[in-house]
């Protein structure tokens, strides 16, 4: 390997090396308040304190890690940081707000010293940027490597957010209050001006071990190597990297078109959820379509897919991969916040976005988009008719509400089987085979995990519902729903009217009247009606309703009390079980 490593402060590499570029494909500036925190901490915490010297303030060695660069930093105008954006990007952000608290103070020389580590003189004479970025440019350039006048610039990405809220803590940080409060600074008897300067000569002593290359792959293979233990992130930010790196630069600009391509998948997956995170999804992606694997492995395992191979088919499948990617991406979304417009505003589909709402917000599981997107295809394929197509997202929906949300379950069981279930159900090319493997790998494979009527009836009866906040609230009411529409023949999605009724009014001082028992779907205006009434003048109410389980309450009971509550919640949980689930998971 060519390679040049050195051992450098950060005054040498920002006040030696040509401009650094972050090339695009590079992860976004992502460090968040606990890194830059315990950066400035580290920082002030290294300092060395002797009151005896006329400045007391000492710098020490302090090593903050390696960085690669690739290019020649004495023949070329710019080299790429390979590794290390992170860190140069918090420095620089610390060294302008250095810059900016010198300038408050009058110290003007001191300032535009500071600042030449942000900008430098060209031939020219014109100011430039010691590093520059693409993905938050202009607006790094204008908040940051600009002294002040720049309270009007406004963030516009996730990435340009988090820059200013950098700068704003270190801004807020660096005031002369704030260092003074620090248990480092309390017992010296010096000028704010030295504490400045002591805080911005430890971040120029700075060392780190710097690598050059002038063989860009080398610099990215080293780059691979540092990062191969990183965290959950870094798997990602390596396969950004790896698709993006070998069209960079590109001839037809395919490096842009790919970049561009890249971060629209954020924007497409927080369409219509701002938490629907990339890297879930990217998981998720890879499980439905692949294989599945621990997550310190996905790269691997996308080393071995897509970067084998001849260069022209190497590029060619990384082309298709990021294509392929941004059409998921949007397939997912859906799932994760469907609406009925995903369907063509068919109402025929209510009971689909229904239950994938379900899945979604009344249990909080997200492992079932696995298998949710494999549906998704083979139904854009014309592989699954309709009536397979919502048999299998039910049995789905009713696995996880019986299993993990109402016997509270671990979940672990379940990704590794709906990944099979994914990968094997995109590979169908029949309906005749799409049915087999619904039957084969989803039915058949959750079968042992079933849990018995007993069991179900335990966890059943336990459920209440109270007007105030109450943990079991959403659950029981997602049953009451479905018990009051199960009554309905034909009816497969929820009533838009229905609100939960009380029986027996509801008091605080009488947990029974909180039991699944006590309960009943009824229409928002005849429960304002029977409001707090007594049981016999409710009836007459109820005899109004136009859902069928009303009319069959009224006709069964002449009179409520708290045995009957509790003979009620065991009947429904019989009629649930043998009703609902049996037909849906025991077919």
């Amino acid at each position: 390997m060519q390679l040049k490593p050195s051992d450098m402060n950060i005054e040498s590499i920002l006040g030696f090396y040509p401009t650094m570029m972050i090339p695009n494909f590079q992860r976004d500036y992502s460090w968040d308040k606990t890194y830059y925190k315990r950066f400035l901490d580290d920082i002030i915490d290294a300092l060395y304190i002797d009151p005896t010297k006329k400045r007391p303030i000492i710098p020490t060695e302090y090593f903050i890690g390696t960085m690669v660069f690739s290019g020649s930093e004495k023949t070329d105008e710019t080299i790429d940081v390979v590794d290390g954006q992170q860190r140069l990007t918090v420095i620089t952000i610390m060294l302008s707000a250095l810059s900016y608290k010198f300038e408050e103070i009058g110290s003007q020389k001191i300032a535009s010293a500071t600042f030449s580590y942000v900008k430098r003189e060209n031939n020219y004479g014109e100011l430039v940027p010691r590093i520059q970025t693409k993905t938050s440019h202009p607006f790094f350039l204008a908040y940051v490597q600009s002294l002040g006048a720049h309270a009007d610039v406004q963030p516009s990405t996730d990435e340009e957010m988090n820059i200013k809220r950098t700068y704003d803590f270190f801004n807020k940080e660096l005031d002369e209050s704030h260092l003074r409060e620090r248990d480092h600074f309390k017992e010296l008897d010096i000028s704010y001006e030295d504490l400045l300067l002591g805080i911005r000569d430890q971040i120029l002593k700075m060392r780190v071990i710097s690598i050059v290359t002038e063989d860009k792959g080398v610099a990215y293979k080293v780059f691979e190597i540092l990062n191969a233990k990183g965290k959950q992130l870094a798997s990602v930010d390596l396969i950004k990297n790896s698709v993006l790196e070998p069209f960079h630069n590109d001839e037809k600009g395919m490096d842009e078109r790919l970049y561009t391509q890249w971060e629209s998948l954020k924007n497409i997956l927080r369409k219509r959820d701002p938490e629907i995170g990339f890297v879930t999804f990217y998981r998720h992606y890879w499980f439905s379509k692949y294989n599945k694997c621990p997550t310190t492995r996905l790269y691997d395992k996308f080393k071995s897919k897509f970067l084998k191979g001849p260069e022209k088919q190497k590029k060619d499948k990384l082309i298709a991969f990021v294509t392929d990617l941004c059409k998921e991406a949007e397939v997912y979304m859906k799932i994760a916040h469907p609406l009925l417009e995903d369907f063509n505003n068919r109402k025929e589909y209510n009971w689909a976005v229904q239950s994938l709402n379900n899945v979604e917000r009344t249990f909080g599981v997200t492992q079932p988009r696995i298998a949710f997107m494999a549906l998704m295809d083979v139904k854009s394929r014309n592989l699954i008719g309709n009536k397979s197509f919502k048999r299998a997202i039910q049995f789905i929906e009713n696995f996880i509400f019986i299993y993990s949300a109402l016997l509270k379950k671990q979940a672990n069981i379940y990704e590794a089987r709906f990944s099979t279930f994914a990968i094997k159900l995109r590979k169908s090319t029949s309906k005749n085979e799409t049915e087999r493997i619904i039957n084969d790998h989803l039915f058949a494979a959750f079968e042992d995990k079933i849990p018995t009527e007993e069991a179900f009836i335990s966890s059943f009866i336990a459920l209440k519902y109270s007007k105030s906040p109450r943990p079991t609230n959403m659950l029981t009411k997602y049953v009451l729903n479905k018990l009051s529409i199960s009554f309905t023949n034909g009816r497969d999605h929820f009533w838009d009217d229905a609100t939960i009724e009380h029986i027996i009014n509801e008091n605080p001082d009488n947990e029974h009247t909180l039991l699944i028992g006590n309960l009943i779907c009824l229409e928002k205006s005849l429960n304002e009606e029977a409001d707090n009434r007594r049981f016999d003048e409710k009836l007459a109410i109820y005899r109004n309703s136009k859902y069928d389980e009303v009319i069959k309450l009224c006709d069964e009971y002449s009179q409520f009390d708290s045995e009957i509550i509790e003979k009620r919640s065991v009947a429904l949980g019989e009629y649930y079980y043998r009703t609902i689930i049996k037909p849906a998971l025991l077919p």
